[in-house]
């Protein structure tokens, strides 16, 4: 009997990829959080990526509770769909519906639509004498009703979640965590004081947390948090051209603002590490500054794409235009993992040297 070659050649055995831990920093951006949306779509897909902690501010904070909830109750694909949702209704409380297959949504069309025109009226006029403008409710409350269940956080095996918001008493910030972490405390994290009430947590009152912390990064690498950092970006850091018109200066006044915390944070690390790699090798630093030392930090964002936006961009949640954010952010992630992916678990891919440069040079030792 003669006994016939297979024609199928054995495949090669190749083990699954290894998921390599991160921590994921979500920036506020308004309407252009949907930008992180797309990042995050696509960071979902990713097997060799495995999401441990998450951060944000605002918008970011929003984004960071849908991905968390969803990773918790159903896996990536359950993540997609909460963060879908999420904006599907930002859209259609501004008036944007899109109504395929959501009828049920259209109670909620154009809640958002006196907000984003005070807003626009804010940011070309003085700002509203109190009572606040007006809805003196953050309309995110409606959008947040029904699709937010803060009993996942802090379960085991789920991301831990970190949000910030800023105490209006001290102008400091405060890290809410996992179980602390309620639909108040995101409508805090997202509660513009030109436009709502401060919200009151524990006898304390909040504004946004953009203000103080957009997003928490160097707690958070302090704390233990996976040393790879992929901070997600949703504003132009830098605008050649200066802005003309008072509607122009107030918007890109907001930036600034908003863009102060991360520059600061981004400063104190670079500067952190540039002092602890000179540290002699006998005297290892403490648990918490051994953190700092082996921190990397990754970006992801479309700085050319956000200048070229309109400077109220944040303000504009119409579908399409979230929608094209998504596309926008997916592409971002997608091109960033094809070219930075490697560097995961082994080296930074943003460069904080520029960060680490003394602001002053006095030339001499001052003496007392």
């Amino acid at each position: 009997m003669v006994t016939m070659p297979s024609l199928i050649a054995p495949r090669p055995f190749r083990p699954a990829p290894i998921a390599l831990p991160v921590t994921l920093a979500l920036q506020d951006g308004g309407a252009l959080g949907a930008f992180a949306w797309g990042v995050l779509e696509r960071l979902l897909d990713e097997p060799r990526l495995s999401i441990a902690v998450v951060s944000g501010a605002s918008a970011g904070a929003m984004n960071a509770a849908m991905l968390v909830q969803g990773l918790a109750t159903g896996g990536p694909a359950e993540a997609k769909q909460l963060l879908e949702a999420f904006w599907r209704r930002v859209a259609i409380v501004a008036g944007s519906p899109d109504f395929d297959g959501v009828d049920w949504l259209r109670p909620f069309n154009g809640l958002l639509d006196s907000v984003t025109a005070a807003v626009r009226q804010a940011t070309s006029q003085a700002l509203p004498p109190l009572p606040y403008a007006p809805l003196h409710l953050n309309p995110l409350g409606s959008v947040l009703d029904g699709l937010l269940d803060p009993s996942v956080f802090g379960r085991p095996g789920v991301p831990s979640l970190i949000v910030s918001a800023t105490q209006v008493r001290t102008g400091e910030a405060r890290l809410f965590r996992n179980e602390e972490i309620t639909a108040t405390v995101l409508l805090a994290s997202a509660c513009l004081p030109q436009l709502f009430e401060p919200v009151e947590i524990e006898g304390e009152l909040y504004w946004d947390g953009g203000y103080a912390s957009n997003p928490p990064l160097r707690p958070l690498i302090e704390a233990g948090a996976p040393a790879d950092v992929i901070l997600v970006h949703t504003s132009p850091m830098e605008r050649p051209e200066p802005p003309y018109g008072g509607a122009d200066v107030r918007a890109r006044a907001a930036e600034l603002a908003f863009n102060a915390p991360l520059r600061q944070e981004l400063r104190s690390l670079a500067v952190a590490q540039r002092l602890l790699a000179d540290l002699p090798a006998a005297a290892p630093p403490e648990m918490a500054l051994a953190h700092l030392s082996e921190a990397r930090l990754h970006l992801i964002g479309a700085e050319e794409a956000f200048r070229a936006l309109p400077m109220d961009s944040a303000l504009d949640a119409r579908w399409g235009f979230l929608r094209r954010m998504r596309d926008l952010g997916h592409d971002a992630a997608e091109r960033w993992l094809r070219e930075h992916l490697v560097a995961i678990g082994t080296r930074p891919t943003l460069d904080l040297a520029a960060f680490a440069t003394p602001l002053v040079e006095l030339g001499t030792r001052i003496r007392s």
